[in-house]
């Protein structure tokens, strides 16, 4: 039996600005252009939480020259919106999945010949060439060619007839904490190897190495492409990049309140009972819980926004719902908005804010927002 459509969501929302991030993308082609660089937008784990169709849509608006992923089901998808548009895939894949990505034109990253020759194979089979870019691992031990295999690897895949050998590239991996000489080191190993192959007969188009921080600080290493994530959503990895580039939040997480009840002193509060009233408190009750995304380790540390007023979480996030201590904050009623990332009043809480509360980075704060919360696109 059909159902009709809901005619109402849950009061969790992530509003996402639009705007705001088309400005932080136009910001960043500027830095490109000043460069002689193209700009790639990397909108991987769905763009950092953010919604990878419509955010993919306005990177390529605000200017960006490709996109950036990390699964081909990703690169897929943008494909089936009507992207077409340069998609990469900043990751490994499995050799299997070659056919895949040669069906939605995908430009791959490569780093064995085992995927050489089946991207190779897959094109060859559709009548294709498929654009495909060396990974050289230069200090991240991730994945990617050791530069002293690089010849080797190139005198064996180079010429395979189905393949495009766009570019070549590396992953920086003390940049963010800004350890330069580790990372000049590293740029410099990625150049000699780059002029090694090129000497040798093996050129490669386009050569690229930076992601956001060194799109933000180290213009001399931008070459000819600049891989620019979460500092695209308004965050720049690191706080002494702050100011550094124009950058708007894109992200403001909302709920509302359900219950609010008062309980008297010594009352345990929330699984385990780790939080205990000191006296009368107002209590009120949020839908929103690590099942949403939102950190279980904010519990009894965490803090909300409920009118233009700091509320403490109190006790522990569980899968679906919070309660947060609302005694000092006058006339608050069921429905109150509660704001968990963005502004409300005079204050703000920052997804930086709370990564720095549970020991992470705002990467992991974006891109954990689950699918079950609705994303409002302003």
């Amino acid at each position: 039996m059909a159902h009709p459509p809901l005619t109402t969501c849950g009061p969790t929302k992530a509003e996402v600005d639009l705007t705001a991030f088309r400005d932080n993308v136009k910001a960043f082609k500027n830095i490109a252009v000043d460069s002689d660089s193209r700009l790639m937008a990397v909108i991987k784990t769905n763009a950092y939480g953010h919604g990878v169709v419509p955010i993919g849509h306005a990177a390529i608006e605000a200017g960006a020259d490709r996109l950036g992923v990390t699964t081909v089901e990703e690169g897929a998808l943008l494909r089936e919106n009507g992207i077409d548009v340069p998609i990469h895939i900043l990751s490994t894949i499995m050799p299997a999945q070659a056919t895949d990505a040669v069906t939605y034109d995908l430009t791959v990253s490569v780093s064995s010949s085992e995927l050489a020759e089946a991207i190779h194979a897959a094109a060859v089979s559709q009548e294709k060439t498929a654009p495909v870019h060396l990974k050289l691992d230069t200090g991240l031990h991730r994945f990617g060619i050791a530069p002293e295999y690089a010849r080797e690897f190139c005198r064996s895949c180079y010429h395979l007839s189905g393949l495009f050998w766009e570019g070549i590239y590396t992953h920086f991996s003390s940049a963010d904490e800004g350890l330069w000489e580790t990372t000049e080191k590293q740029f410099s190993l990625f150049m000699d190897t780059v002029l090694d192959l090129n000497e040798c007969g093996y050129n490669f188009p386009i050569r690229h190495a930076g992601a956001s921080t060194i799109a933000i600080e180290r213009r001399d290493m931008h070459l000819d492409m600049i891989r620019t994530g979460v500092a695209l959503f308004g965050y720049p990895p690191e706080v002494r990049q702050q100011g550094m580039v124009p950058l708007k939040p894109v992200m403001a997480l909302k709920s509302r309140i359900l219950h609010v009840r008062t309980l008297p002193p010594n009352s345990s509060v929330g699984y385990g009972g780790n939080y205990v009233t000191s006296g009368y408190e107002k209590l009120a009750i949020v839908p929103v819980g690590h099942g949403d995304g939102y950190k279980r380790a904010l519990s009894n540390k965490g803090e909300v926004l409920v009118r233009g007023k700091r509320a403490a979480i109190a006790g522990e996030i569980s899968l679906d719902q919070m309660i947060i201590n609302v005694t000092h904050i006058s006339d608050v009623q069921e429905e109150d908005e509660v704001v968990l990332i963005g502004c409300q009043g005079g204050d703000t809480i920052s997804a930086r804010e709370i990564a720095e509360k549970v020991d992470s980075i705002v990467d992991e704060v974006l891109a954990s927002l689950m699918e079950r919360v609705n994303r409002v696109y302003k």
